[in-house]
């Protein structure tokens, strides 16, 4: 009797198996194929092993630091080009911890690390032995890839281009900047701070403006031929604001690598004004 109703058990169990694997199927069924085929955004970063943090084998652990970037979606539809593509107008970012000046002088786009957002369950392939995205390649020139939507058939072929990266000129370095901040609010305080001014161009290098508590803000220096200062400062949205103290000198002296600066903007009710000193820490 015992040996019928293990039987009659084994018997229910195996119909229950059955039954759950033909709902699941009739569930994938019904699951929507997608067709879509889309690079939605795109990161760029450089690798390198920090000297200074090591695995238990004893090798060095590699660290990554993202560069900064501007970048264009461009459908072919609405280009009328052959293919869609993205456009990255790359930056990098100011030397952080183990990211040093002397490592941020060998980030290269012949050793760089691309990786993609796309579509929904969709898979993406290099072309034309372009380098494979989430690994360290060669993207001086453009790269072709194409993305293969979940329904397997349909597919989109992108093309990926990232401008040079900027020049590292002679102004690029850690300065000591001192001098004087003139608030309509706070009124006139002395500052003392270390400050990175980083390449924009041959000439121009930038900082931003969050030491002296205007987050977000900027402000470019380009040096003239004459050895005189633009000084050309943004807010937060990037749009240009403010102006050289008139009167005042804004000059660079190539002999002791010094930046003499007087500038300006509007914001709480009246003129904030710098007096600063930059020279090479």
């Amino acid at each position: 009797m015992k040996k019928y109703i293990n039987l009659f058990k084994f018997m229910l169990f195996t119909f229950a198996v059955v039954g759950m694997t033909s709902c699941l199927e009739n569930g994938l069924d019904d699951l929507p194929a997608f067709e879509d085929a889309e690079i939605s955004n795109i990161f760029v970063e450089h690798r390198y092993e920090n000297p200074e943090k090591t695995w238990t084998d004893g090798s060095n652990i590699v660290e990554f630091q993202r560069l900064g970037m501007t970048k264009r979606i461009v459908s072919a539809e609405e280009s009328g080009a052959q293919l869609d593509s993205i456009v990255i107008v790359p930056s990098v970012p100011k030397p952080s911890g183990a990211f040093t000046i002397e490592e941020r002088q060998k980030v290269t786009l012949e050793n760089i690390v691309v990786y993609v957002n796309i579509s929904t369950a969709a898979s993406i392939v290099p072309l034309d032995d372009a380098p494979e995205l989430g690994k360290p390649g060669n993207f001086t020139q453009p790269r072709k890839y194409r993305v293969t939507a979940a329904d397997g058939k349909s597919y989109r072929d992108w093309v990926i281009v990232i401008k040079p990266l900027p020049v590292i000129n002679q102004y690029e370095a850690e300065y000591a900047s001192t001098g004087q901040f003139d608030h309509p609010a706070g009124g006139l305080r002395d500052f003392s701070m270390n400050k990175y001014l980083s390449s924009v161009n041959e000439n121009t290098v930038t900082t931003d403006h969050s030491d002296l508590g205007s987050y977000g803000y900027s402000i470019n220096l380009t040096v003239n031929q004459d050895n005189s200062v633009t000084v050309t400062q943004f807010n937060g949205d990037g749009v240009e604001i403010g102006e050289a103290v008139p009167g005042e000198e804004n000059s660079y002296n190539p002999s002791t690598r010094t930046f003499t600066l007087n500038y300006r903007y509007m914001g709480g009710g009246g003129y904030r004004i710098i007096s600063e000193t930059l020279i090479i820490d």
